[in-house]
């Protein structure tokens, strides 16, 4: 009896723990149902909580911590059990809650580094997409145990960082989206190999989901005009970036033979003198009505399934996720930078209910340099935002042609801002010597943006000094092989010349500009060199992103002092995949 009390005793604390309404930053990205319509479970990035919010009493009614950066919800069976994906502590989380405010934290499972999104395939096993380990991980779990105890972990590897998991219509293929760029893998889920890879136009894919007739897939992006320059009129008419929802029908998919670009339909968002930046979210209401959150302008777009605009409604700050209330034309959308949820009519787009999740602090500098490197109206007519080339501080894979390098018809890879507090000068033409200035000159001349006062500029760098170099891809181990071949290449490293343009330990690259033997359209031949740190994640290198992978870059003899023969090149490319 004592041991049933003091049960209960831990499960009322754990349900109220973090109810209280302190102020803090919970920035909430994911929800599902706990009560259909009325009581929502969200995942709150920035606080590690979960929160549930009940419409009737228009509040949270329990908050519970558990810890890390949360970004995906997904049912499990029975009802009242989830899986939370905790994307810094490289866990799943299984949850049980109740519309009543009972949360718990039953237990954890390790996987794969940067987690992003989860799928349960059946009710023993689950797909976890990994973000810096470049895998679709299969997790296998023992049936009929709570919580869940697993039997085996796959990791399947991906040619690029995952995000978004979706089952096609009769279970024999996945979808996963790619986390920056333009690719998608098509899975087979029997096999669990890779079907096959597909490019499609576009990069920043932040929804994915069935078609109302489950013919096609939707994908919410972003398209990046890489043959005009970033003038005034490209900006305004949004010519130079497109937002978009894009329909690729199944069947093509996942035919290798058909030409993806021949078949797929687009939707744009947004008209004249009123962009629609950063589609963030994507659902589809239950009566087949398209509903689009656009975290750069703070709305929710509705448009029907043939792609004609109905109505646009602000939100709160930056929607990122919209939940679809099942039977009812109504949606619930997740707000994360105004740490609020709004219940919005999908046929009349009136906003029925706002909910707080809680008290907030006063911003810091970071913290509104993060609103500000997400908002579009930092560019011309709202077309586009920081994050839109770079997304989450990496880069979006495509080439844009500004005016960094001091002219026109010279497209250059969008570099990448993970670590890039260290790597002064920036640019590619090396021109630019103080961070501050290189702010100044994107939003004035990239995106043809307003001046902004100098607290916001000091605020933007504030926030891109938090900006972490991205994790390497295979970082060194213990195991003796990998040990001597990582020995190998870092004595390459320098004995082929690589230190003197990228130079250990802090940045890996210098302030000067050298000819590395390509040129631009414009003649130009001496760049800075990108910093190497968490270079095994990017998808694209040299200044023309034409090189694909870091053993092209090799085989292309790029600034060496020494001819490389096939073994020395793997073991340099096994120690650039550390760093």
């Amino acid at each position: 009896m004592r041991r049933r009390l003091l049960l209960l005793l831990w499960m009322l604390g754990a349900s109220l723990a973090g109810g209280e309404d302190r102020p803090r930053l919970r920035r909430p990205v994911d929800a599902v149902w706990l009560e259909p319509g009325q009581v929502a479970l969200t995942a709150n990035s920035r606080s590690g909580s979960l929160s549930v919010v009940n419409r009737t009493q228009a509040k949270v009614v329990a908050e519970l911590d558990v810890g890390g950066q949360l970004v995906d919800l997904h049912p499990l069976d029975p009802p009242g059990r989830w899986v939370a994906v905790d994307a810094t502590g490289n866990r799943l989380l299984w949850i049980e809650a109740t519309p009543h405010g009972v949360l718990r934290l039953a237990g954890q499972q390790p996987v794969g580094r940067g987690p992003l999104a989860t799928l349960r395939l059946s009710d023993s096993t689950l797909a976890v997409a990994c973000r810096w380990d470049r895998t679709l991980e299969r997790l296998t779990l023992k049936a009929d145990t709570w919580p869940p105890q697993p039997i085996q972990r796959h990791a399947l590897s991906l040619p690029f960082a995952p995000r978004l998991l979706l089952e096609l219509l009769g279970g024999t293929h996945l979808v996963v989206t790619d986390n920056h760029a333009d690719q998608l893998a098509v899975i087979d889920r029997i096999t669990w190999t890779i079907h096959s890879i597909r490019r499609v136009q576009g990069h920043n894919i932040r929804g994915l989901v069935l078609s109302p007739d489950q013919q096609s897939i939707l994908l919410a992006q972003q398209l990046l005009n890489e043959t005009v320059a970033t003038s005034e009129q490209a900006v305004r008419d949004g010519i130079l970036m497109q937002n978009v929802v894009r329909s690729i029908p199944v069947s093509a998919l996942v035919d290798r033979r058909a030409v993806l670009p021949t078949v797929t339909q687009t939707f744009f968002l947004g008209r004249a003198s009123e962009g629609a930046a950063d589609p963030s979210g994507l659902a589809i209401d239950s009566l087949g009505t398209l509903c689009i959150s656009l975290g750069g302008v703070h709305e929710i777009e509705f448009m029907t399934a043939s792609g004609n605009e109905k109505q646009r409604t602000p939100v709160g700050i930056r929607p990122t996720a919209v939940l679809p209330v099942p039977d009812r034309p109504e949606v619930l959308v997740i707000s994360s930078f105004s740490d609020s949820v709004s219940f919005v009519n999908s046929q009349t787009g009136k906003v029925t209910a706002e909910i707080s999740l809680g008290a907030t602090p006063p911003l810091g500098p970071a913290d509104r340099g993060e609103l500000l490197f997400h908002e579009a109206r930092l560019s011309l007519e709202n077309w586009m935002s920081c994050h839109s080339c770079h997304t989450d501080g990496h880069a979006n894979g495509a080439l844009i042609d500004t005016l960094g390098d001091n002219s026109r018809g010279t497209p250059k890879r969008v570099l990448t801002l993970l670590g890039g507090r260290d790597a002064n000068p920036w640019g590619w033409s090396g021109s630019v010597r103080e961070l501050h200035s290189q702010v100044v000159q994107s939003i004035d001349s990239t995106m043809q943006g307003a001046p902004r006062r100098a607290t916001e500029i000091n605020d933007l760098v504030a926030y891109m000094h938090t900006l972490e170099p991205a994790p390497p891809l295979l970082p060194v181990t213990d195991e003796p092989t990998d040990r001597a071949l990582w020995l190998t290449g870092e004595k390459l490293f320098h004995k082929a010349g690589c230190a003197q343009c990228h130079i250990p330990p802090l940045t890996y690259t210098n302030d000067g500009v050298f000819d590395v033997g390509l040129s631009d359209e414009a003649g130009l031949r001496k760049f800075n060199p990108p910093s190497l740190r968490g270079v095994s994640q990017r998808d694209s290198f040299f200044h023309d992103g034409q090189t694909r992978t870091l053993e092209a870059v090799l085989e292309s003899g790029h600034f060496t002092t020494l001819p490389l023969d096939e073994a020395q090149r793997a073991a340099l490319v096994r120690y650039l995949k550390s760093l």
